[in-house]
């Protein structure tokens, strides 16, 4: 990072100095990430204006052809003002450094790329750029292909690099922020109500008044979901035996066509404000995210069971993690309020990351790209997470494992900031340089004793 200039040295006295962590991405590669939470508390905001999911289909109307393309290692390609960059002062057993490009978990970070990136393609016909995704589109193969080469062109002359493994090129259908876009137009990607298409019926009449507490929270969008549900409601009588026939079958499969199409199942909108609900059970986890009071999109997925064996907080704050991840291309780079059910979460995740048992520290580590504030909130205020925890679907082969086998988070400086004296009593320790002119100065006094280090 140091030879391709997007960190730099610090030898002066800065009034910042930031944690860091290094995280595994799932291309086994590290990106470096910034602890930035009191740096975040003290930035001012710019508030640009994101484009509106209206906004974006105007430009695309009638397009038949789409290109999608994404800046590589985007935030990284925007330049820090010297003053800026000192703010990015972070902290390594090799000395400070500073971010002379804009790093990953700063606040501001999302509104100032996308203001750079909506600069970059003015005034190119059918180019939709939404932070570090950009969408070419044309009526004919002709004009899609005079857009892109119109774009291509544009960025090349602005230096902004893209990524060719994440290209489609000419495409009558492409993702966007969990939607597709057709050529018939708008459709909801079907990842994102998998959670509730494939939720198994209820094995009893207390998984049924689960299932129908959620459906109820949701009926407010659908009043028509009252309706459906007697044959189902019907199994509550106190006279009725519970028998799961055709007719319930039926009136569970209407209910899951509803509540995963509009105008229930709302168009996520980037200028909003994004809740994301989580919750635990015994087996599985749930999730969901919602705007103005209306659901975004499900998820859920078994435990495996390693998992089932941990304690209650940290199936909750996995609960947390696994909604990020699964909604990453919603919540990432933005503020969320997260709503749990589980109270000591709004305390675990205030405290510094030393204080948490060390498996809770590595789903907090792998949290720090997210601005989070959780708030607790009674159980019976979140039912769709509360059923999408108990109503889980199977977990896949490719689905989300536990933290402890699958994702890898390292941590440079153990956690916190660290000091010039333990920074260089460490190297030492590690079988460093006894070569007094290749140590750095602040190793050179401990030399002498390094052998009883």
């Amino acid at each position: 990072m140091e030879e391709q200039g997007i960190i730099t040295t610090v030898t002066t006295p800065t009034d910042w100095v930031n944690s860091l962590v290094v995280v595994e991405k799932t291309n086994g590669k590290l990106r470096i990430c910034l602890d930035p939470r009191d740096l975040n508390a003290a930035i001012r905001q710019p508030h640009y204006p994101m484009p509106t999911l209206e906004d974006t289909l105007s430009t695309m109307a009638g397009a038949k052809y789409f290109t999608k393309l994404d800046a590589k290692c985007g935030y990284w390609q925007l330049k820090l003002a010297e003053e800026s960059s000192y703010l990015t002062t972070f902290n390594t057993p090799f000395g400070r450094y500073r971010f002379t490009r804009l790093p990953f978990g700063v606040i501001s970070a999302q509104d100032d790329f996308q203001r750079k990136m909506d600069e970059i393609f003015e005034g190119i016909s059918g180019v939709t750029p939404l932070v570090d995704d950009v969408i070419v589109s044309g009526k004919t193969r002709e004009e899609h292909d005079a857009n892109l080469r119109a774009t291509l062109n544009r960025a090349a002359s602005k230096n902004l690099k893209l990524n060719p493994d994440k290209l489609t090129v000419g495409a009558q259908e492409v993702e966007y922020f969990g939607h597709l876009i057709t050529v018939e137009g708008l459709k909801p990607d079907p990842a994102k109500v998998k959670a509730i298409q494939d939720m198994p019926p209820p094995n009893d009449k207390k998984e049924l008044q689960t299932m129908l507490g959620m459906i109820t929270y949701l009926a407010k969008f659908a009043p028509q979901l009252s309706e459906t549900t007697k044959p189902m409601r019907d199994l509550l009588k106190e006279d009725a035996e519970f028998i799961w026939d055709d007719q319930q079958k039926t009136a569970l499969q209407k209910v899951k066509n509803i509540i995963t199409s509009q105008p229930v199942l709302a168009f996520f909108e980037p200028k909003k404000e994004v809740r994301l609900e989580v919750d635990a059970s015994k087996f599985g986890l749930g999730a969901a995210i919602f705007q103005d009071n209306n659901p975004v999109a499900f998820a859920s997925k078994a435990l495996t069971q390693t998992e089932q064996n941990y304690a209650q907080i940290e199936k909750e704050l996995y609960a947390i993690l696994f909604g990020c991840r699964r909604f990453h291309q919603y919540l990432y780079g933005r503020e969320v309020i997260v709503h749990s059910d589980h109270k000591p979460l709004e305390s675990i995740t205030k405290k510094p990351l030393a204080a948490a048992p060390p498996r809770l520290q590595r789903m907090l580590l792998q949290l720090q790209k997210y601005s989070l504030k959780i708030v607790h909130v009674p159980g019976k205020n979140i039912p769709v997470a509360d059923t999408l925890s108990r109503k889980f679907i199977p977990a896949e082969p490719d689905d989300d494992v536990s933290e402890d086998l699958n994702v890898q988070v390292h941590s440079v400086i153990k956690n916190l900031p660290i000091s010039d004296t333990k920074g260089a009593q460490g190297l030492l320790c590690r079988g460093g340089s006894r070569d007094k002119r290749l140590l750095p100065k602040k190793c050179s006094k401990w030399l002498r004793v390094s052998k009883h280090l």
